[in-house]
This record gives C-alpha cells, sequence and structure tokens, in this order.
C-alpha cells in the first residue's frame, strides 16, 4: 500500500491509571514520552494524520504542532474501542484506503518499520510482532474498518489481531510504558536501539 493512501492515527486518550499521573507528558529523554512516536511518523506523506486524545488533553497541543488532526475522545473511561472508533470515523472522512493504528505510549516505534509495514500491506490487516505477540502498529485496509466499529471495552483491536498476518519490529521498539518503574527502565536504551530523534 503506497502511502498517500494511509490514515496514521495515534491513540492518546488513555487514563494512565496505573502510572498514576499523566503518563503521556511524563518526559522521556527530553521529550514528552507520547509525542515521540507520533513525531516519527509526523515527515510521512500519509492521506491524514490524526491524534485521539481527550479533551483539553495537555498533549494535544504537542500532536497539533506536528500537524496532527485531533479527534476528542470524551468517554475515554469506556476503554480503548472508543478511540478505535473515533479513528475509523476520522479516517472514514478522508480517501484513506488503510488505516494504521499506533499508540502513544509506545515511544520507541521506529518509522522504518512503520514504513514497510505500509509497503508491505497488501490488502490484508498486518501487525507488528516482538517475536511473541501481534500488537499495534497495525494497520487495517478500508474493508476491515467495520470490524473496527464492533470492538468492545478495553481490548481493542486485540483479538482482530491475533489471526492477523505479522511484520517483526526491531528487538525492543515495540514497549509500551505503563508505570513510573517502566519508564525508568527506558532511560537506558537497548543495545542498538537509536534514541536520538
Amino acid at each position: 500500500m503506497d502511502i498517500k493512501d494511509v490514515a496514521i492515527v495515534v491513540l492518546a486518550a488513555g487514563n494512565a491509571r496505573r502510572f498514576g499521573s499523566d503518563k503521556l507528558m511524563a518526559d522521556l529523554d527530553g521529550k514528552p514520552l507520547g509525542v515521540r512516536a507520533a513525531a516519527q511518523l509526523a515527515p510521512l506523506d500519509a492521506a491524514a494524520h490524526i491524534a485521539v486524545c481527550q479533551p483539553e488533553a495537555p498533549i494535544a497541543p504537542h500532536y497539533l504542532k506536528l500537524g496532527y488532526t485531533i479527534a476528542e475522545n470524551r468517554h475515554a473511561e469506556r476503554g480503548l474501542s472508543d478511540s478505535l472508533h473515533l479513528a475509523v470515523e476520522a479516517a472514514a472522512q478522508t480517501e484513506a484506503q488503510g488505516l494504521l493504528i499506533l499508540l502513544a505510549d509506545m515511544p520507541f516505534v521506529e518509522l522504518a518499520h512503520v514504513a514497510a509495514l505500509i509497503a508491505a500491506s497488501n490488502g490484508e490487516i498486518l501487525a507488528s510482532s516482538d517475536g511473541k505477540q501481534s500488537m499495534p502498529p497495525a494497520i487495517f485496509p478500508r474493508d476491515s474498518w467495520s470490524r473496527l466499529l464492533k470492538a468492545e471495552g478495553d481490548a481493542g483491536a486485540r483479538h482482530i489481531l491475533l489471526n492477523a498476518s505479522t511484520r517483526t519490529a526491531p528487538e525492543g521498539s515495540l514497549r509500551d510504558i505503563d508505570t513510573p518503574d517502566d519508564l525508568a527502565a527506558s532511560k537506558a536504551p537497548p543495545l542498538g536501539l537509536d534514541r536520538s530523534t
């Protein structure tokens, strides 16, 4: 699939209960944790760049500065699936034929992996893999979006990705940050992981 046919959506409306504070605004190497992956993908010439955020979220202006459109999730307490529904609704307003879903609390996702994921997409759902399980970033062709609209609760698209084709990401790049301890552990990058961007 061509990048120009893809809407890139960052899901950034979670309540971060396990973190205990605004996780996405936590400092990671001089930048808010929640904008690192989005910043990596901002230069891509995609059909759209969209961030799903809670109303008046402090992270939202950072996405706007990167050129993302904000889709407000006013019911984040309903779980990740509500953000997925908003992502589909926003992408459906564009000419995009594919929807790339990225989670804002996965700050080490690499541009090269996402570009390869999009290029390898051939009309089927394609997910990332850490060698053990399927996970975002994942790309969904337009004819699969109705399945995302049926997602419920906080599981999001997990059940859809179980049987999806996968592309393995570089080691350590799919880690997410759920707790302050996760963040502290991430200050020391795995060997070979470029943290300079």
